[in-house]
């Protein structure tokens, strides 16, 4: 794998030994690593042939927090990085996407991300179907994600064929037809992902001129000032991205089950999310919000208090199925 120059001080064989424990254990501060140059290095030391250097770095990458991730997945990484990251995180959906985003990713990579990438993932294919002109190996990785729709694989298929891109004599003959990404067009601005306040009008007009791949990393990755905004956005893709953002908090959450203007998906996302539904109050927003689906609603009335199911269960403002419902379990109860 390629080091950039500044690397090399961190990977020569005469490097000290106390130095490279340092950098394994996370714990060097000297000067400050940007996330994709620590990434790279805790990869490079946990194929290290010093056992301690290695298992110490093999750890630290393993629980290198998903932030830094996002962030080193911005930069130019080198693929076998985001392999190994794709690899441990494969329930993670922000960071398939931001994988998928990344301008450096490799073929091999694509393949894991078309076979067994989010939603997100396959939203972009779709909208790219150019990458297939170039790259048809990625129709049969797609044919295996159980989440496209065969509608999709099916008009797929027929475009390549139409164009005999199937056929790879005529299809080398034609050349590559997709422009990669620019580097340079995915980046957002740093003063939406630090944590500070930024002035609404400023991030609305920031906002409005970027692509929808460059909203949906700052969906993932953004402060808050970005991610109340985004949250709202019209297109569910951005809107859901703000959900896999690491850094929301159950504050945000909550406001967002308590909004009765929330879309139905996003209610969805928070009561399929674990961590969220233990928080009480989350919990109660979710089954009060008149948006929620009455399969959720119902099924979290077995974790209510006696006193919010018998305030549900008089309730004009909520299903009358939900509050009915609400009445039978307050009766069995009692019985």
């Amino acid at each position: 794998m390629k080091v950039r120059q500044g690397l090399q001080k961190f990977i020569f064989t005469q490097t000290p030994l106390e130095l490279k424990l340092k950098v394994a254990a996370r714990a060097y501060t000297d000067e400050t690593l940007a996330p994709e140059d620590e990434a790279t290095l805790l990869f490079i030391y946990s194929h290290d042939r010093d056992p301690a250097v290695a298992s110490s770095a093999r750890k630290s990458f393993e629980e290198y927090p998903v932030p830094l991730i996002l962030e080193a997945l911005e930069k130019k990484l080198d693929p076998l990085v985001i392999k190994k990251f794709l690899e441990i995180h494969k329930d993670n959906e922000a960071v398939f996407i931001m994988a998928y985003l990344n301008p450096w990713v490799d073929d091999d990579t694509l393949k894991i991300l078309a076979e067994s990438g989010p939603e997100e993932v396959i939203a972009f294919l779709s909208e790219e179907k150019e990458r297939f002109f170039d790259k048809p190996f990625l129709l049969e990785s797609l044919k295996k994600n159980p989440l496209a729709p065969y509608i999709l694989i099916n008009g797929i298929e027929a475009m390549l064929r139409a164009e005999k891109v199937l056929d790879t004599k005529a299809s080398a003959a034609r050349g590559p037809r997709f422009k990669e990404r620019d580097p340079e067009a995915l980046k957002v601005p740093k003063e939406l992902i630090d944590e500070r306040k930024v002035d609404e009008q400023n991030i609305f007009k920031i906002v409005q001129s970027m692509s929808m791949a460059q909203k949906v990393k700052l969906a993932l990755s953004g402060n808050k000032s970005a991610r109340e905004l985004l949250i709202k956005d019209s297109n569910k893709m951005i809107a859901t991205a703000v959900l896999k953002n690491p850094r929301i908090t159950e504050d945000e959450v909550l406001r967002l089950t308590i909004t009765r203007g929330t879309p139905e998906d996003l209610l969805r996302q928070v009561a399929k999310n674990k961590e969220w539904v233990k928080n009480y109050n989350v919990k109660l927003g979710v089954v009060t919000n008149p948006k929620t689906p009455l399969t959720i609603s119902v099924k979290l009335l077995d974790h209510l208090y006696e006193k919010d199911l018998t305030k549900l269960s008089k309730s004009k403002n909520i299903p009358s199925v939900l509050a009915s419902t609400a009445r039978r379990k307050l009766e069995t109860k009692k019985k």
